[in-house]
C-alpha cells in the first residue's frame, strides 16, 4: 500500500522547498499527495491561468515521482448551501473543480456532503430535504465527473446532529445514487468522534466502495486532525480491517508537520509522521536511511 499525504500549494510546509516541494515529500517517503482545492480563492479558481498553472504542478509531481492520488473539492466553513444562489455557485465551482482534477491526471475527488438546511438537521424534520436536495446536486455532477473520468468520492462528517454524517449515511447515499464513479471517501479522525461507531467495524460494512482515505487521529471530541497514535483509534485494528476488505488504495494522511517548524526540524516531523504510518499498514518501522529507497 502506497502512503500519501495531505498537500496545499499555497500553504503546507512543503511550499518553503518552492519546486523542489515534490521531490522533498518523496525523498520523506510519500510517493502519492491528496491535493487540496478545497479554497475558491485561491488562483486555481481566480486566475485566467489556471489551466497552466495546474499543468505545471503535474509535471513538477510527474518529474518527482509523486502521483497526484486524490484531490479535495471545495468546503466553506460555514456551509452556505441554503438557496438556489448558493447551490448554483457550489455547483460551477464543483464543476471546475473536476476540470481540474482532471489536468492534474487526477482521478479521485473528495467532496463534502451538501449542508442545505444546516449542520444541525438531526430531529428538526429536515433529514429528508438534506438527503434530496443531496441526491439531486450529486447526481447532476456526477454527469461531469464521468465526462472527465473522476470518481467522486463523498466524505463521512464529524458534525454530530448533522444526518449525514456517519460512514453508515454515506454508504446509504451511494447505495441510493448506485454509480461506479460514486464512492467513499473514509475519513477516520471523523468517525472517531461518534462513541457509537467502530472505526474497524465501519472499515468491514463500507467494503470495497471505499475509494480513497483521510488518515488522522483525534480525541476529546474535537475535530483536531492529529498525527496517528496522538488520538484515540485502534490503528492496528483499523490496519486488520484494511487487510480484511483487500483495500489496495492510498493509506492518505489528512494530516502533517506543522508548517510553522523550523526546516530541520520540519523534515524530522515529516519522516517521523511517515515512519507512523509505515509502521501501521506494514507493521514495521522505516529508518531514514531507507527512506530515499522506498516506493521508488
Amino acid at each position: 500500500m502506497k502512503i500519501g499525504i495531505e498537500f496545499n500549494m499555497y500553504n503546507s510546509g512543503y511550499c518553503r522547498y518552492g519546486d523542489e516541494k515534490y521531490r522533498k515529500l518523496k525523498e520523506h517517503g510519500f510517493s502519492c499527495i491528496d491535493f487540496n482545492m478545497a479554497n475558491t480563492n485561491t488562483e486555481i479558481y481566480t486566475s485566467p491561468a489556471a489551466d497552466e498553472l495546474l499543468l505545471r504542478e503535474k509535471m513538477l509531481a510527474d518529474a518527482a515521482g509523486v502521483e497526484i492520488h486524490q484531490a479535495h473539492g471545495p468546503w466553506r466553513s460555514p456551509p452556505r448551501d441554503g438557496t438556489a444562489e448558493d447551490l448554483a455557485e457550489r455547483m460551477d465551482k464543483m464543476k471546475r473543480s473536476i476540470r481540474a482534477a482532471s489536468l492534474l491526471g487526477c482521478k479521485n475527488w473528495v467532496i463534502h456532503p451538501l449542508m442545505p438546511l444546516g449542520a444541525d438537521d438531526m430531529d428538526t424534520g429536515n433529514e429528508k430535504g438534506t438527503w434530496e436536495i443531496n441526491l439531486r446536486f450529486m447526481r447532476e455532477l456526477l454527469i461531469t465527473a464521468k465526462e472527465y473520468g473522476v470518481t467522486i468520492c463523498l466524505e463521512n462528517m464529524p458534525m454530530a446532529r448533522f444526518s449525514m454524517a456517519k460512514p453508515a449515511a454515506i454508504l446509504s447515499f451511494v447505495e441510493e445514487i448506485g454509480d461506479e464513479n460514486f464512492k467513499i471517501c473514509l475519513d477516520t479522525g471523523h468517525a472517531a468522534l461518534f462513541d457509537d461507531v467502530a472505526l474497524s467495524d465501519e472499515v468491514r460494512r463500507l467494503g470495497d466502495r471505499i475509494k480513497v482515505l483521510h488518515v488522522h487521529d483525534n480525541k476529546c471530541g474535537k475535530d483536531l486532525h492529529l498525527m496517528p497514535y496522538f488520538g484515540t483509534i485502534d490503528w492496528k485494528a483499523f490496519a486488520r480491517a484494511l487487510r480484511d476488505i483487500g483495500f489496495d488504495g492510498v493509506f492518505s494522511l489528512e494530516t502533517s508537520a506543522p508548517a510553522k517548524l523550523p526546516e530541520p526540524l520540519f523534515e524530522k516531523c515529516s519522516i517521523m509522521l511517515y515512519d507512523i504510518a509505515n509502521e501501521i499498514i506494514n507493521d514495521k518501522l522505516a529508518t531514514k536511511n531507507q527512506i530515499s529507497h522506498l516506493e521508488a
